[in-house]
């Protein structure tokens, strides 16, 4: 019985290649098909390939069989910008020769045929993926040499062709194509000698790019300190603190979270440090949400510490200025959709709420396309920067660690010990190589990731739905404008029955959460849906069966209620801009935020947690909803912190950050001082200190000091979700922080010259210990 299921399965799978006219080549070879590819042709309709497709150049493919019969490709092209694009798949053979199927996290089906190979001149390649009903297709011409015969690309030209792919999008790379007929667009080729020039950069970043499971700081993190300690010595002698190198105390300055209000009491805080002339003095400048906004905005400019004033103009005017249009915004995520595998709330977060907030110009994407690694330079002038983040599924499952940090060098998890290169984040890892590579995010989503405090607090779900329903109504508008441009008919499918399904789901989702009753909501989905079947029900949730007084149920239904609506959608409405819409719906349906691949996936390195080496992907989110400061990532002990300066800008218990650092170091073993809290008024300036720890400063935002008995006014004034600021609310606040800095200078030279003190006492011990052991022996 198996034997027969297996063979009528046979039958039926190359019955189905047939159909579709696209079979492998017959006595497949797999070990013939090795070696070095020339990409000279490639073919789709995808909107991710038309929107690139004019800046595509030739590129090289290494195709490596294993001795199972699974084959190795690896992709490697030059930029628009002359930077190196490389991208690694491990395909599984199929019980058919030539056929191959690639695991991806973006895709429910990838297969890969070899349709038309002559092993020492061409291959003709076809891709075949799907995900939610859509299908797209993508047809390669490899060769063994740049430069192929017309009858080769005339054959390439007429398989495209037939797969339905418009002519427009059928581009030929090579250069003997520049000058020959056919109907295809032609692309500015690369020279072989480039394109070499690529591969070695492909094997160089693949050196680069391996996961690094170790204690230790990055490289060229070393080299920075050690040439910081040089300015932070010059700042202290400035303030008559001498010590020597060796003594220079290791500094971080800790900015919480608390979004605008953050951003911009940290702005405050800094340029009064910079007044007081002890900005040089720190080493580390780590955020968290908030006070990620305000970094991201200070590194845009080179060596801001030596130029603050004028870097702090900017900031404020760009603050209290005009908001970022709603079509640069809607581009901003339309490229985010297209470039990565992987879309969350995170990219609408980032594209279409967060520009609210920092005000990012997206005009041609000069500012925003801006990457950690592009904004550092090794020999800056500035602190070094930490962004921090946390794992959602460590913190909510409590399997591994869950803090998370980005320098300029290295992305991965503080005290596991696990990085990888900054660029490489999202990419696709496995066993320690990177296999498929993503875009670099650059700093707009990294403010969102920093500051995407919503992705894990339920009674949030509504202001998010309600900020999805508004964009939708201004996408709405636009729609048939948009697939009449792209040559489509809006009509056909009606876009019309689309927009109103897609209204009534989100105003469902609302009715429910405020526990009112959508029935009229789901009688309208039901009946648009029915009307694009032909009449025929669709398969949804059962009628009756939502109940508003079980919150949790209630959960439960409308978010299998919302999957089933939007797949019946994707049926027929495949298109882009409805595919995006369908990819926000689903997001929210199973709240998933910050997902990225697992760098760390099926690696066997010991040390790190066996979750993080089993899972595909993870989520990470806002630091702040676990600890509202960046603690941890200037714990680690190879950075070996002397001083901690916390600025708190939390909305809350002005002391909620600090107690549970304490606390939770206490757990982990971790050194940190014992904090109590004195009785009193709320003040500007607190120590906590003890032996063999780092002593921390804490100073809350608001106390009576800068506020006087007006301290609940302000924090109702300044609140952590609002509109933007004004510019009188910007300079007031900004007053505020930085009176806490300038009321507290002497304070705060006599704590570092303390630890200066202690630091010199250490030495000397230790130097007596070491002259007595000499002596002994």
């Amino acid at each position: 019985m198996p034997t027969t299921v297996l063979g009528l399965l046979g039958v039926l799978l190359c019955a189905l290649a047939v159909s579709s006219e696209v079979t492998p080549q017959p006595d497949f070879d797999i070990k013939r098909v090795a070696g070095k590819w020339y990409l000279i042709g490639i073919a789709s309709n995808a909107e991710w390939f038309v929107t690139c497709k004019a800046d595509m150049k030739m590129g090289v493919a290494m195709l490596t069989p294993t001795d199972e019969g699974d084959l190795e490709m690896e992709y490697s092209s030059l930029n628009p910008d002359g930077t190196c694009w490389r991208m690694n798949q491990f395909v599984n053979k199929s019980d058919f020769p030539g056929i191959f199927s690639y695991c991806s996290e973006c895709w429910e089906t990838y297969n890969i045929t070899f349709v038309d190979v002559k092993y020492d001149e061409y291959a003709l390649i076809h891709t075949v993926k799907t995900k939610d009903n859509s299908t797209t297709v993508v047809s390669k011409l490899c060769g063994r040499t740049p430069h192929l015969s017309q009858v080769v690309l005339d054959k390439f030209t007429a398989f495209s062709r037939k797969q339905g792919i418009l002519p427009e999008n059928i581009i030929i790379l090579s250069k003997s194509a520049m000058t020959m007929p056919g109907g295809f667009t032609s692309v500015t080729p690369v020279t072989p000698e480039v394109t070499n020039i690529c591969l070695k950069m492909s094997a160089s970043k693949l050196q680069e790019s391996e996961v690094r499971i170790k204690h230790s700081l990055n490289k060229n993190e070393e080299e920075f300190i050690f040439r910081r300690r040089n300015t932070v010595q010059q700042c202290l002698q400035k303030h008559r603190i001498h010590c020597s190198l060796d003594n220079v105390p290791n500094i971080a300055l800790l900015g919480s979270g608390g979004g605008q209000r953050a951003m911009v009491g940290l702005l405050g805080s800094l340029v009064q440090l910079h007044k007081v002339g002890l900005l040089d003095s720190i080493l580390y400048l780590s955020g968290v949400s908030g006070s990620t906004w305000c970094m991201a905005s200070l590194y845009q400019e080179p060596d801001w510490s030596t130029k603050l004033e004028t870097v702090k103009d900017k900031i404020i005017q760009r603050l209290s200025g005009p908001k970022v249009s709603w079509t640069d915004a809607f581009a901003k995520l339309k490229k985010y959709y297209y470039e990565k595998d992987i879309f969350s709330l995170t990219d609408f977060w980032a594209a279409m709420v967060v520009t609210t907030f920092v005000k990012e110009k997206c005009v041609l994407f000069k500012i925003d396309e801006h990457t950690l690694t592009e904004q550092w330079n090794q020999q800056s002038k500035d602190p070094f920067p930490i962004y921090t983040v946390i794992d959602k599924q460590c913190k909510q499952k409590k399997e591994a660690d869950p803090w998370f940090e980005f320098t300029p060098q290295e992305a991965g998890y503080s005290l596991i010990g696990a990085f990888m290169r900054v660029s490489n984040f999202g990419s696709q890892f496995k066993k320690g190589s990177m296999m498929n590579e993503q875009p670099e995010i650059d700093m707009l989503y990294l403010q969102a990731l920093c500051g995407s405090a919503l992705a894990d607090g339920e009674e949030i779900v509504k202001f998010i739905w309600q900020k999805i329903k508004d964009f939708f109504q201004r996408l709405f508008t636009q729609i048939k404008k948009m697939l009449q441009e792209m040559g489509k008919d809006p009509d056909s499918p009606p876009a019309d029955k689309f927009c109103q399904v897609v209204s009534d789901l989100v105003d469902m989702n609302l009715y429910v959460l405020d526990g009112k009753d959508p029935s009229a909501l789901d009688e309208s989905i039901r009946k648009t849906l029915t009307d694009l079947a032909g009449g025929e029900s669709q398969l949804i949730f059962p009628v009756g069966e939502l109940n508003l007084t079980d919150k949790e149920a209630a959960k439960l239904y409308m978010e299998h209620y919302t999957m089933d609506v939007s797949n019946n959608l994707s049926v027929w409405f495949k298109l882009w801009p409805f595919d995006l819409c369908l990819s926000i719906i689903r997001c929210m349906a199973m709240w998933i935020w910050g997902r990225k691949y697992d760098f760390l996936h099926i690696m066997t390195d010991e040390p790190v947690p066996v979750a993080l080496l089993e899972s595909e992907t993870r989520d990470y989110i806002d630091a702040g909803l676990l600890l509202n400061s960046p603690y941890f990532s200037v714990l680690r002990k190879d950075r070996k912190i002397d001083l901690i300066i916390s600025l708190d800008f939390s909305d809350d218990d002005p002391f909620m950050t600090v107690k549970k650092a304490a606390e939770m170091c206490r757990e982990q073993n971790i050194p940190f001082p014992e904090v109590i809290i004195p009785p009193g008024d709320l003040k500007d300036f607190y120590v906590f200190k003890g032996q063999n720890v780092p002593t921390v400063i804490h100073i809350p935002l608001f106390n009576v000091v800068n506020c006087g008995d007006k301290i609940e006014e302000s924090r109702s004034k300044y609140k952590t979700f609002q509109g933007s600021y004004s510019a009188e609310m910007i300079t007031d606040l900004m007053d505020k922080a930085g009176k806490n800095i300038a009321n507290n200078k002497e304070k705060l030279e006599k704590v570092i010259r303390a630890i200066v003190e202690q630091k010199k006492r250490k030495a000397y011990t230790q130097h007596d210990s070491d002259v007595s052991k000499y002596r002994l022996n």
